[in-house]
């Protein structure tokens, strides 16, 4: 199994351990990498993310900002 496919099977399994989480996809992307990383599903009920933090995530890197 090539490293792609390992990821996105332990992705599959995080989704489905997790189960209705509250996030929107794109903040949920960023939980699910910290669970993957961590392995620690706790941060489910710990991780608050502001309404506007990935738009400004993303405009500093663009404006090439180190986040």
């Amino acid at each position: 199994m090539q490293p792609h496919e390992i990821e996105q099977q332990s992705f599959t399994i995080i989704d489905k351990e997790a189960g209705d989480h509250g996030f929107k996809p794109d903040e949920w992307k960023i939980v699910r990498r910290m669970i993957h990383t961590t392995a620690d599903f706790e941060y489910i009920g710990m991780i608050r993310i502001h309404p506007q933090a990935i738009e400004a995530g993303v405009a500093a890197i663009r404006r090439g900002y180190a986040i």
